[in-house]
């Protein structure tokens, strides 16, 4: 049985982002702080499932269009599924 690098970078990626998810409902509060100002202050809040759903359906939806997709558009479907899993750390950084 031969697996494509792809497959094992997808699953690993969607195995990130449900492991975030899951220790962000743990040890994140209710509300969400999303954005802040220059000084520090939160600017925008979201509700903890919605602010934790969005990143993973972007990092899930991606990796799986990676694994799936052609060669031109494998690379960006790659970036922007990173770019979900780094959403979703700044998120635990603003919020801890």
């Amino acid at each position: 049985m031969n697996i494509r690098k792809e497959t094992i970078i997808g699953i690993l990626m969607i195995a990130a982002a449900a492991a975030l998810g899951i220790a962000g409902f743990l040890l994140l509060p209710a509300t969400l702080t999303v954005q802040v100002n220059l000084s520090g202050e939160a600017t925008n809040t979201m509700p903890k499932a919605l602010g934790l759903l969005i990143p993973f359906a972007i990092s899930a939806v991606f990796s799986v269009l990676y694994m799936k997709g052609g060669k031109e558009t494998r690379m960006r479907n790659l970036v922007v599924a990173i770019v979900g899993l780094a959403v979703m750390v700044v998120t635990f950084i603003f919020n801890l």
